[in-house]
């Protein structure tokens, strides 16, 4: 991620990348910031138990993971209303994102693929954009707790008859 931003940075100065969590790759990852002189453009936050206040200042919601729990926080970041650009990790994106359809997935692994779909969502038509976005809310209806318990009702219900 940090040698993608570094490359996207050269095409939008602006950019700024906010990395939330805590692991084991920190001191790797403030290194690797240092080198391409990135301090005063992505900032290591740690973990933070309310992900809200940063989400509602994206632009865009980034997950670059190799592997990913079923994709809670693909959820939380289309409830926030970001366009999100994931991984076609296991586990959830590409589920949630129907492949595409509901926001943009890049191949994991792939900086050329990311930097090329960080590039089409840059040069997006905001109705696009908006599409994906509304796609998206409608996808993650199926996984509330109120479609959960209807589906375990309607089981419960069909094996008592």
């Amino acid at each position: 991620m940090i040698k993608a931003f570094y490359e996207l940075n050269k095409e939008y100065p602006k950019l700024s990348l906010i990395i939330l969590g805590e692991g084991e790759q920190r001191k790797k990852l403030t290194k690797m910031i240092k080198k391409f002189n990135l301090q005063e453009k992505i900032f290591l936050m740690g973990y933070k138990k309310n992900i809200y206040e940063y989400l509602d200042k994206a632009k865009i919601f980034i997950l670059s993971s190799l592997w990913e729990d079923p994709g809670f926080v693909l959820v939380e970041a289309g409830l926030a209303n970001k366009i999100i650009l994931s991984s076609d990790c296991p586990n959830g994106p590409s589920e949630l994102l129907d492949n595409g359809k509901n926001g943009f997935l890049f191949k994991r692994n792939s900086m050329l693929d990311f930097l090329n779909k960080f590039r089409e969502i840059q040069s997006s038509k905001e109705n696009l954009i908006f599409q994906k976005k509304l796609s998206f809310k409608k996808k993650i209806k199926e996984y509330t707790l109120l479609n959960h318990y209807k589906i375990l009702s309607s089981i419960i219900s069909n094996n008592e008859n």
